[in-house]
């Protein structure tokens, strides 16, 4: 079983919507423990209900539009209880939960680490503050992946 699966979001070419590609690239050249999974995804679909059920916690990143540009959180995912809507490039973190709970009977921890931007043109590149607020996000991941405590005894958190 994977202990984290670390899940990163977004097109690479569409500028801070790259952040979890961006990340992952990042991650991916670091060192890190064998119960440590991380893949990169333009979007979350239902191909990633498997690796997400075999996972004891998911750490999302995502980029998330809204201001202060820069601005990092960590936010406790949990599943989303009304799928109602069909699911395709609205398919979130709480809803990807939820579908691995109605499969499988249960879900992993979750958290959401995202970075406020309000660019998303096409660039294959990251905008200054958010390039300049990616160690921070790097340093929560690694924080995250080394507790051996759940990410939700924290609650909350927000930098900047």
């Amino acid at each position: 079983m994977t202990r984290t699966l670390i899940v990163g979001i977004g097109n690479p070419m569409r500028g801070d919507d790259g952040l979890g590609w961006h990340t992952v690239q990042h991650l991916l050249l670091a060192s890190h423990p064998a119960d440590v999974s991380i893949l990169a995804c333009q979007q979350l679909t239902m191909d990633l209900v498997e690796p997400v059920a075999q996972a004891e916690r998911v750490i999302f990143i995502d980029a998330r539009h809204g201001e202060p540009a820069g601005a990092l959180t960590c936010e406790c995912i949990r599943p989303n209880s009304a799928l109602s809507e069909p699911v395709s490039h609205f398919f979130d973190p709480a809803t990807l939960l939820a579908c691995v709970q109605a499969l499988y009977g249960s879900h992993p921890e979750a958290v959401l680490l995202s970075i406020s931007s309000t660019q998303f043109d096409y660039t294959e590149t990251l905008s200054p503050p958010v390039a300049a607020a990616l160690p921070a996000l790097l340093e929560q991941v690694q924080m995250l992946v080394a507790a051996e405590a759940s990410p939700t005894n924290g609650g909350v958190h927000a930098h900047r």
